[in-house]
């Protein structure tokens, strides 16, 4: 159920989302709300389920984004795996802390899809994308995702308090 709802909650976001950044036409500066949902998984669930969420939530944000298919499943797979691994490492307290692994992601999830996007997609560098697009975007994009992690932790954390009995939160802020 947690799952489920995880995952339809994000599909919202983005849905809401995605017609409002075609309209302002600035969506390499914005908040990357499902990068923060995938750490914020990868934080909080078991391995099996949150690796089939990620790969879930990496299809969904390919079918939104103009990327060949795969690229952000496989960016959200190892973005899953790496905040897994650390989750037995971090102690989360505060949204000072959340913002700064937000931008952390964020940077590292721009890496992987410059180096994913410049082996795998032949039209890369053509017309309007292009390595030049995807590093003078990195460190704004990372800037603007990381103020939202607070919320964005705050907000799946009240779900997961609706969908599961637990007895303590992973946002301590």
């Amino acid at each position: 159920m947690r799952a489920i709802g995880i995952f339809l909650m994000s599909f919202l976001l983005l849905s809401f989302l995605s017609p409002l950044l075609a309209q302002v036409s600035t969506a390499h500066y914005t908040p990357d709300l499902l990068l923060l949902i995938v750490v914020y998984v990868g934080l909080t669930t078991t391995f099996g389920t949150g690796i089939a969420l990620a790969l879930s939530l990496g299809l969904v944000k390919d079918g939104f984004t103009p990327t060949p298919i795969g690229m952000w499943m496989e960016i959200f797979v190892i973005t899953f795996l790496i905040s897994h691994r650390l989750s037995r490492r971090l102690a989360l307290r505060g949204p000072l802390a959340l913002m700064f692994i937000a931008a952390f992601f964020s940077l590292g999830a721009s890496l992987l899809e410059l180096i994913l996007s410049t082996t795998f997609d032949r039209q890369f560098g053509e017309g309007q994308s292009g390595p030049h697009t995807i590093i003078e975007a990195m460190v704004p994009q990372a800037l603007a995702t990381g103020p939202f992690a607070p919320v964005v932790f705050w907000l799946f954390d009240r779900l997961d308090s609706w969908t599961t009995r637990k007895t303590e939160s992973i946002y301590m802020g």
